[in-house]
C-alpha cells in the first residue's frame, strides 16, 4: 500500500535509520567498552609481567640449589689408614688421615669476599673432572667447589662486555657464587700433601682469588645456610654436628660420637632465601649491603627454622616478594664412624 502523504512517507522511511541522540550514546558506551578493555589488558599485562619476573627468579634459585646439591652429594675426602708409632719406633695405633678436607661454616669467618651477614660458605673436594681446558677429558678427577653470597657490583667481573657502550649503569646486587678449582690446576695437595697437622684454608682462599674460578649461580640470593648433620634418629635437634654451623674436617671433638675428624658429615641441609628482580629494583642499592637482620641469624642451628622464618618476615615487611628453598643432600661418600683414634 502507499502512503497517503508525502509527510507519512518521510515517517516511514524514518524508522530504519538511527537519531543523533542514539548515535551518541552508542559511541559513548563503545567508548567505555574500550576503555574498561585497555585498563583490564594493561593489569593483566602487569600481573603476567610481574608473576613471570617472579617465576624466572625464584626458577633461578631453585637451579642454584639443585647445582650445589648435585656438587655436594659427589664430596669425598677418600681417607686412608695411618700406622702411629712412639718414640722408640714401636706401632701403637691406627689413625684415620686424608689430604682433602671439607669445611663449612659463617661465610664471614671463612672467606673475606663473602658478605659479612649472609649465611654459610662451604668448601670440599669433588671427583668431577672440571679442567680449565675445555677441550680435555678428566673423567673423575678432583676438584674444589665452594659456594657462598657475594655483595656488589656486577663491573667489571660479571657484567657483560656488550653492555660497557650502553650507558647501562652497573648494577649492585647479591650472588649466589660457584668457585671451582680446575683439575688441571688442583691446589689441594701444594698444601695437605705429606703435612698431617695442615688446618689451613690456603686450598682453597689462593685459588678463590682468581676471578675466573668463579661464576654467578643466581642474582638476589640473600642468605645461603650449609648444615651438616646426623640422621634426625640420632640428632632431633640438628645442632650436635655443626655447633655454630662450622664443620672442619681437620678437627677431633672429645665426645666419640661426634668426632669430624677426616670424616664427611652423612646429611647437609641447604636452604637460600631468594628475592625476585621486581622487589630488588625497589632497593638503593649502594656500595654497602643493605640490611635485612641476616647478621643476628643463623648462629644456633636448632633455631634454623625460627631464623629463616624471621628473615622472610623482615623482608617482608619492607614489602620484599622473597622465597625460601630448603633440600636435605645424603652425601654418599660419607661413612660416618664413632671411631676416635685419629
Amino acid at each position: 500500500m502507499l502512503p497517503h502523504s508525502k509527510h507519512e512517507g518521510r515517517k516511514a522511511a524514518g524508522h530504519f535509520g538511527f537519531t543523533l541522540v542514539e548515535l551518541l550514546v552508542a559511541m559513548a558506551v563503545l567508548g567505555l567498552v574500550v576503555v574498561l578493555s585497555a585498563t583490564m589488558i594493561g593489569h593483566i599485562q602487569k600481573v603476567w609481567e610481574h608473576t613471570t619476573a617472579r617465576t624466572e627468579q625464584f626458577q633461578k634459585a631453585r637451579q642454584a640449589l639443585q647445582t650445589i646439591s648435585g656438587r655436594l652429594s659427589q664430596a669425598t675426602l677418600n681417607p686412608y689408614w695411618r700406622v702411629e708409632t712412639n718414640s722408640s719406633g714401636t706401632p701403637v695405633r691406627y689413625s684415620r688421615q686424608s689430604d682433602l678436607r671439607f669445611l663449612s661454616g659463617p661465610a664471614a669467618s671463612l672467606t673475606t669476599i663473602a658478605g659479612p651477614a649472609s649465611g654459610s660458605a662451604v668448601f670440599f673436594q669433588a671427583p668431577t673432572g672440571f679442567s680449565s681446558q675445555s677441550a680435555a677429558q678428566l673423567d673423575n678427577a678432583l676438584n674444589t667447589w665452594g659456594y657462598f653470597i657475594e655483595y656488589g657490583s656486577d663491573a667489571p667481573w660479571y657484567r657483560p662486555p656488550f653492555l660497557s657502550s650502553t650507558g647501562v649503569a652497573p648494577k649492585n646486587r647479591f650472588r649466589l657464587i660457584e668457585f671451582t678449582d680446575p683439575s688441571d690446576m688442583l691446589q689441594i695437595f701444594k698444601f695437605t700433601s705429606g703435612v698431617s697437622a695442615y688446618s689451613g684454608k690456603d686450598w682453597f682462599s689462593a685459588p678463590l682469588a682468581t676471578r675466573a674460578n668463579r661464576r654467578v649461580l643466581a642474582d638476589n640470593i640473600v642468605a645461603l645456610v650449609v648444615l651438616p648433620r646426623l640422621p634426625a634418629v640420632e640428632d632431633p635437634s640438628r645442632s650436635a654436628l655443626s655447633p655454630g654451623y662450622l664443620y672442619d674436617s681437620t678437627q677431633s671433638n672429645a665426645d666419640k660420637t661426634l668426632n669430624p675428624r677426616h670424616q664427611l658429615p652423612p646429611i647437609v641441609d641447604l636452604a637460600v632465601v631468594a628475592l625476585d628482580e621486581r622487589s630488588a629494583r625497589r632497593i638503593e642499592w649502594g656500595s654497602t649491603a643493605p640490611d635485612f637482620g641476616a647478621g643476628s641469624l643463623f648462629l644456633d642451628p636448632a633455631n634454623l627454622d625460627a631464623d629463616l622464618n624471621t628473615l622472610r618476615n623482615n623482608l617482608a615487611a619492607r614489602r620484599l616478594n622473597a622465597a625460601v628453598f630448603r633440600i636435605s643432600v645424603p652425601i654418599a661418600a660419607a661413612r660416618w664412624s664413632t671411631e676416635q683414634e685419629n
